[in-house]
């Protein structure tokens, strides 16, 4: 693989002094030898590590006794001056399909993250090199070592171990090989194909003559058939069975006279006396080792006793000697294998750091979206609350009326005037509305249940002049006769009621405040009288008010 950059990165042409005098590309880690000359920090690594002394390759052979031009650990130095020179140029990156251009200092962190760029799987056993951009789709879909699910047993294994896994994955669907059956699970085919319980029409069992040598399997339902073809063979099968059995049986006869009880009891006590004239043998050899140490005269016969011994002991030497030797050997391979393992981690470790950053880039990327979103989620529930402002406003404007009538339909009748005489809610407020576009703002209130005199009796029903947009060019106090009217919904009999407004009376005055204080028939109508046969003052749980203002003397 290359030390340096390849030249094609720059944007313009390379100046001579920018190659590695070695691999004659763009200087990577550039560092200078005395003699002046530049190389790639890996280059000149390679150099050295070769046996012997080496000259700088520029000098060449007729400046070798130049001491200067040795190339040796001492005599070379990082060449910062030409890394600064280097950090300036623009360049491009070559991947195929990449556009980037930049500064040469940020060429190494670019192509460590380019999409563009041909990378090794990150997946241990798989091999593929695929582009960077692509690694996810790959690990994802493509990669041999990427976990996958077993669709029979749901087991987690590694795609390329799937078609393995199916040859023996218990609930992998087969087919029958007698009847043809589909689908069946491995682990259930033993069961489907067994010869007592099995489920399978064309099922084989052995035959029934099996003990006697027929090694034939047939189908349940032929047996019979076969029986009546192999009578003969059959025959003959138990014919050689029986002469078997008698020749054992006569040898075993045979067997028992010959090995009498006695005899066996002589051969045990045989090998135990045996045993115990080894035992006493090694006794004695021991007696005389032990004797020969503490006397000086007897060591050249103690010698002559051990020299077998010895001797096998110093062959049993040399031969761990030459298992040292195979071993070294091995050790020295296994340290080999170790120093390429060091280079993979380490060039592992940086895929990981790529991935690492790439994961940090990613994760900022995500964080900065959900903060986005969080963003859009404030302002679109701002408009929601906005936008249910104005369908209330819609709503309101679609039932104020400008001309001095409010017909006001209370729903759920029922319920509220159960809250009225609990106290819960003891008024209802209705829609607004004006004398004309331009006049007063109007509305009424009813107590279900009663106010004041009619507490408990009487529904009460009120006036109440609200603080309009055009108050500065009304005329004040309010003057206009008001009309209540409770609505028959069967047309027969409205309750009507009308006062005209007390102008001494603050309720009439210009309101101050967002309401003035009602004023009205706290009398207005029995509650007794609202669930009247006759009438349907309440109908559907619904009821009507109408209030009329005469705007007859306004101009």
């Amino acid at each position: 693989m290359p030390a340096g950059y390849s030249r094609e990165i720059f944007l313009s042409t390379v100046p001579e002094k920018y190659l590695c005098s070695y691999c004659h590309l763009i200087l990577k880690g550039p560092v200078q030898t005395y003699c002046g000359h530049r190389y790639c920090g890996s280059c000149v690594q390679d150099i050295i590590s070769q046996p012997g002394l080496h000259s700088c390759i520029v000098c060449g052979d007729e400046h070798k006794d130049d001491p200067d031009c040795l190339i040796t650990s001492e005599q070379i130095f990082p060449d910062n001056a030409i890394k600064r020179e280097l950090r300036v140029h623009n360049v491009k990156c070559i991947n195929n399909g990449c556009t980037w251009t930049g500064m040469f200092k940020d060429y190494e962190e670019h192509v460590s993250v380019c999409p563009h760029g041909i990378i090794v799987c990150i997946k241990s056993g798989c091999n593929d090199q695929i582009l960077r951009g692509d690694l996810a789709q790959h690990l994802e879909h493509e990669c041999l070592m990427r976990v996958v699910q077993c669709q029979f047993c749901h087991e987690e294994i590694t795609f390329k171990e799937l078609k393995a896994h199916h040859e023996k994955c218990p609930r992998f669907l087969i087919s029958c090989e007698f009847c043809g059956k589909n689908n069946i699970p491995r682990e259930k085919y033993a069961d489907h194909i067994d010869a007592e319980k099995g489920d399978c029409k064309k099922k084989l069992k052995p035959c029934k003559y099996k003990p006697a040598g027929c090694n034939k399997m047939v189908e349940v339902d032929k047996d019979q058939e076969h029986l009546k073809k192999a009578q003969v063979a059959h025959l003959d099968l138990l014919l050689c069975m029986v002469s078997t059995l008698i020749s054992n049986v006569e040898d075993f006869e045979e067997e028992v006279d010959i090995l009498g009880v006695s005899r066996r009891s002589d051969e045990l006590q045989g090998k135990i006396e045996e045993l115990k004239n080894g035992i006493k043998e090694l006794a004695k050899t021991v007696a005389k080792a032990t004797s020969a140490q503490t006397s000086k005269g007897d060591e050249l016969v103690m010698g002559k006793e051990f020299e077998p011994i010895i001797g096998r002991q110093s062959r049993m030497i040399a031969d761990l000697k030459n298992k040292i030797t195979v071993l070294e050997t091995k050790l020295s391979t296994y340290e080999g294998i170790v120093a390429v393992l060091n280079g993979q981690i380490e060039r592992d470790s940086q895929v990981v750091k790529t991935v690492e950053r790439q994961r940090r880039q990613d994760k900022e990327l995500i964080e900065s979206l959900e903060r986005k979103i969080r963003a859009q989620d404030r302002i679109i529930a701002l408009k929601d609350v906005a936008l249910a402002e104005q369908d209330l406003r819609i709503k309101a404007l679609e039932q104020t009326s400008y001309d001095g009538i409010l017909v006001w339909k209370i729903k759920d009748f029922t319920k509220k005037q159960q809250d009225a005489v609990s106290g819960r809610t003891t008024s209802i407020y209705s829609p607004s509305f004006f004398t004309s576009r331009h006049g007063y703002k109007m509305c009424a209130r009813i107590y279900l249940n009663g106010d004041g005199m009619g507490r408990g009796n009487h529904v009460s029903l009120f006036f109440v002049i609200m603080k309009g947009p055009y108050d500065a060019l009304l005329r004040w106090p309010f003057r206009q006769k008001v009309t209540f009217m409770l609505l028959d919904q069967n047309n027969r009999e409205h309750v009507i009621d009308a006062f005209r407004p007390d102008p001494t009376s603050s309720s009439f005055k210009r309101p101050t405040s967002d309401m003035n204080i009602a004023s009205g028939c706290p009398l207005f109508m029995p509650i007794s009288q609202i669930d009247s046969g006759r009438h349907a003052y309440v109908k559907d749980d619904v009821m009507f008010i109408k209030i009329i203002v005469d705007t007859s003397d306004l101009a």
